[in-house]
């Protein structure tokens, strides 16, 4: 075997592999980039707050989704987002608040997952004017 032809294949493979390391760190960084500017926050002042979500199957959901101050209830499925009922009662206000100071203003790891998803999706416009995916 000629020792001289190892040395271009060898030049070969670790330029392809730092090609390849180069890219994956910029999609790191990007990503993070992305979703540090998507970070959730205690009171950010945005009129639009995911309060909490209620996995019913891999593909549907209820949220909680507190819109300018009124609080509703969704139903989040493949086929779209329902409108299910807007919480008016005093008493079911209040638990709702006492929940999220309990928690500490923070939220769960899937209630999180869910709020950057959703805005991940409206950053990179993957959903159509009638909320169905474009092709």
């Amino acid at each position: 075997m000629d020792s001289l032809g190892v040395v271009p294949s060898l030049l070969k493979i670790l330029s392809a592999l730092a090609v390849t390391l180069g890219i994956m760190l910029v999609v790191v960084y990007l990503v993070k980039k992305i979703m540090k500017r998507a970070r959730p926050e205690i009171d950010d002042g945005e009129l639009i707050k995911i309060l909490s979500v209620k996995y019913l199957s891999p593909k549907n959901s209820i949220m909680l989704v507190d819109i300018a101050g009124n609080t509703v209830a969704l139903g989040v499925s493949n086929n779209g987002v329902s409108f299910l009922t807007r919480i008016m009662d005093s008493g079911s206000l209040e638990r709702i608040e006492d929940m999220n100071k309990s928690r500490g203003g923070k939220m769960p790891l899937s209630d999180y997952l869910v709020s950057s998803s959703v805005k991940l999706h409206a950053l990179l416009g993957l959903r159509g004017k009638n909320g169905a995916r474009d092709a």
